[in-house]
């Protein structure tokens, strides 16, 4: 206690270096901590469910998607296995229209799920009941159990809401209950608004090929995960035995539902943040050093008076290790509100388009690893100035008067490698947050086969209930077309079935006539986007060759397909696809259709790659579809100015349709990269600490060490020195550690490069650039740091310090 009482008192006396090492504790450890806690948040935090360790999720695995979904036919077959394996329950996730009387439509995010989901989960409702038996068979079905946030967004915890009914999709729904808070994890299910059961018709209950189900299994207590791998695989070689149609060349497999939460693309990046923010922390630890070797050396003649007083060894290093101690527990405790702010301004960034945040509680074991991390850092960065004080000479110390001491040649070395390694971490970090910086605003200025110029786009949703067949929604998509095409400043309008810059989530495998057929389940696959007329003339895509879909290609005519230039090389080689017949492999309805055009690739906008590469187009009224993407150009005025005009339209057509992010084409695409961005922001934050903490540390280690060698300048000068050559010495020194430590550098920031685009394959990393500028970036840096000291060399006394020497 006498120890930390006297190190409280030498930190009160120098209250500069106290603020200054605090705020560099609290800004390392601060980061450290807050990356630890989204690392906490997703891979170490257990969802709500009670007894997770018995939940599995079970995929349908092809070679195209390990991780696919499963049929309405499979799934009942899993429910009949069940007694040999455990409860199964499934969902299936999509978009709904939510209305009130008197209120506009919302677009919402919907689940359908089987009626035994929540009691497979182990979760009641906090209001109202789960779903009955028998809620889940056709006209039994318009209940809904609403999200712990759509009730207080949209209802304001009205207890009331209970039996209240609402319209989604056009129909009359009861209200029959509300989920508790627990319920809303982002990580699984957290982002739906309302849940309805799932009720299969004859045709989808025997449906194999429709694949969108999400099954959820709780095995038997009694059955090991080993056991479950088993009998899931097996179960999967069945179904391909007994309907190889639909199931040839896939299998069935599952993995805990904890597992299947954490995205394994997402593993690296976490780790990968976790690791740069204890580069962010060893910079901030280097600096601490440093400041406490300088001040260490600078209180030399009293270690040495002590010393010769009799102290001892542990006598003398006690005082340094409390106030290391000292400093890191309270840079620790100010970390912990720089981890909150961080958590907050997550959350805030995080937001999605329904309210639903990324939340990361700072829990007990964020606390403990921000304690654990000030502990290192006294232990690790503390101690090794102290041991300073052991290896004086006490006559030549006691000699030297009282301005201190530079320290020896192992010293300056020690604290020279100390800067070097500052200055080649924050190389790192930089050369990251740069490349990433470039590589997202190349993805959202990227315009490959498409322009944004003067584009609006939204997302439609048409009710089931006004709309429940093909002939309903062809005739509104036409009207549709037609009404915006004809509003003042419109060039031209569209509807199809997704926009060029997102990924197609609708695969297909295709068939080329008089080709020999694949091996079942080796068809070349392809992304199937359904269009209507003018949406290549929309979308600025030119039609390379044959030509593009019109009002005569309707659900009686022939079939046809336009391909694009990449699919148009894969299918059909060096011959000319115009006249060629392909046929999807899939589906009830399989019909030939012929190839009418080729049009230019395009790319996707968002860092979301997938292995398929091949794009094929079909008319919208051949396959019309409730949900679609309305485009609108605009002719010589900024699409924002058209949004309130189109909005008002579709309202006038539908007033229960909703249109979901209608805005110019250029912020859509923005907003969709807004996790991309958080991770983008993330980085630059580490980047700029990084520079910070490092141009910190050398003006502080030159400016300490410059004053402690004011003695020397003097002897120079008065030796025939002029104040050029004290300046070039300080510089010199500064440039050299900031030169060394950038060739160290470019190791792990070549490493960090390569590390960022086996994560993000659809950003284009260009590096070059990067790297030069940031180490012209850290010279200039290195130059500021030094020249500030060098001013004050350049203003030596040279007499008055003669007499003190």
């Amino acid at each position: 206690m006498m120890d930390l009482r006297l190190g409280l008192r030498q930190l009160l006396r120098s209250p500069g270096f106290t603020l200054l090492a605090i705020l560099t504790l609290a800004l390392g450890i601060g980061a450290n901590t807050a990356t630890f806690s989204v690392l906490n948040g997703i891979m170490f935090k257990l969802l709500p469910y009670p007894e997770i360790a018995q939940l599995d999720r079970i995929y349908r695995a092809t070679a195209q998607n390990r991780d696919g979904s499963i049929s309405p036919a499979d799934f009942l077959e899993f429910q009949r296995a069940k007694d040999a394996y455990g409860d199964v329950a499934a969902y299936a996730i999509g978009e709904a229209s939510l209305s009130e009387p008197g209120q506009p439509a919302e677009m919402a995010h919907a689940a359908r799920s089987s009626a035994n989901l929540l009691s497979l989960l182990r979760m009641q409702p906090q209001l109202g009941r789960d779903f009955r038996e028998g809620e889940d068979t056709p006209g039994n079905d318009r209940v809904v159990i609403l999200s712990q946030r759509t009730w207080r967004n949209r209802f304001g915890l009205d207890p009331r809401v209970i039996g209240r009914t609402i319209r989604i999709d056009g129909e009359p729904h009861e209200v029959i209950g509300v989920m508790p808070e627990a319920f809303n994890d982002w990580r699984h299910l957290g982002s739906v608004d309302f849940f309805r059961p799932l009720a299969f018709t004859a045709e989808q209950a025997s449906d194999r090929t429709g694949a969108n189900l999400r099954v959820l299994g709780r095995r038997l207590s009694a059955r090991s995960q080993a056991e479950t791998t088993g009998f899931i695989a097996n179960f999967g070689a069945r179904l391909a035995k007994e309907f190889p149609e639909a199931n040839a060349a896939s299998t069935c497999r599952s993995e805990p539902l904890q597992e299947a939460v954490r995205a394994r693309n997402g593993r690296v990046v976490l780790f990968m943040l976790v690791g740069l923010s204890l580069f962010v922390l060893l910079i901030a630890c280097s600096n601490l050093a440093n400041l406490l070797l300088a001040r260490t050396m600078s209180r030399a003649r009293e270690f040495a008076v002590r010393a010769a007083l009799g102290a001892s060894r542990m006598q003398l290093l006690r005082p340094l290790i409390a106030e290391a101690l000292l400093l890191a527990m309270a840079g620790g405790v100010a970390a912990i509100f720089v981890a909150m702010w961080a958590r907050d301004w997550l959350a805030m960034r995080s937001t999605g388009d329904n309210g639903e945040q990324v939340f990361l509680p700072i829990d007990l074991r964020v606390l403990g690893w921000a304690f654990f991390a000030s502990l290192i850092t006294a232990l690790a960065f503390g101690i090794a100035p102290a041991l300073f004080a052991l290896r004086l000479n006490l006559t030549e110390t006691l000699k030297s008067g009282g301005r201190g001491t530079t320290g020896g040649r192992g010293h300056r070395r020690f604290r020279q490698i100390l800067i070097i390694g500052q200055f080649a971490l924050a190389m790192v970090l930089l050369t990251g947050a740069g490349v990433f910086i470039n590589g997202l605003r190349d993805l959202n200025e990227r315009r490959a086969g498409w322009e944004s110029t003067n584009l609006t786009t939204g997302t439609i949703l048409l009710p089931a209930g006004k709309y429940p067949d093909a002939e309903k929604i062809t005739a509104f998509h036409r009207l549709t077309s037609q009404r915006l095409a004809a509003l003042p400043g419109v060039a031209s309008a569209s509807i199809s079935t997704f926009a060029p810059f997102f990924p197609w989530p609708d695969t297909r495998k295709f068939l080329v006539q008089g080709r020999e057929r694949p091996e079942t389940g080796r068809e070349p696959a392809a992304m199937v986007n359904n269009v209507g007329p003018g949406y290549f003339e929309t979308y600025g895509t030119r039609v390379l060759s044959g030509r593009a879909f019109h009002d005569r290609d309707t659900a009686t005519s022939t079939k046809v397909f336009i391909i694009s230039q990449n699919t148009a090389r894969g299918l059909f080689g060096n011959e000319d696809p115009i006249g060629r017949r392909i046929a999807q492999t899939e589906g009830d309805n399989v019909r030939w259709g012929e190839v009418v055009g080729v049009v230019r690739d395009v790319e996707t906008n968002v860092d979301d790659p997938t292995t398929v590469h091949y794009q094929i187009y079909q008319p919208l009224e051949q396959e019309p579809r409730r949900q679609n993407e309305i485009a609108v150009r605009t002719n010589g005025v900024a699409p924002a100015t058209l949004v309130e005009s189109i909005r008002t339209t579709m309202t006038e057509l539908d007033p229960d349709l909703p249109v979901r992010q209608l805005q110019p084409a250029d912020a859509t695409i923005e907003r969709a990269n807004y996790q991309t961005a958080v991770l983008r922001d993330m980085l630059t934050a580490f980047g700029l600490l990084g520079l910070g903490l490092a141009s910190l540390g050398i003006y502080g280690v030159i400016a300490r060490t410059m004053a402690q060698r004011e003695g020397e300048f003097a002897i120079r000068l008065a030796l025939g020195a002029c104040i050029k050559d004290i300046s070039r010495i300080v510089l010199g020194s500064g440039v050299k550690l900031a030169l060394l430590g950038s060739a160290f550098g470019l190791i792990g920031a070549v490493g960090i490069t390569r590390l960022l685009a086996a994560n993000s394959p659809n950003m284009r990393m260009n590096s070059l650039p990067v790297l030069i500028g940031t180490t012209l970036l850290l010279i200039a840096i290195a130059l500021l740091a030094s020249w500030l000291p060098a001013r004050r060399a350049r203003k030596v006394e040279m007499m008055s310090l003669l007499r003190a020497e």
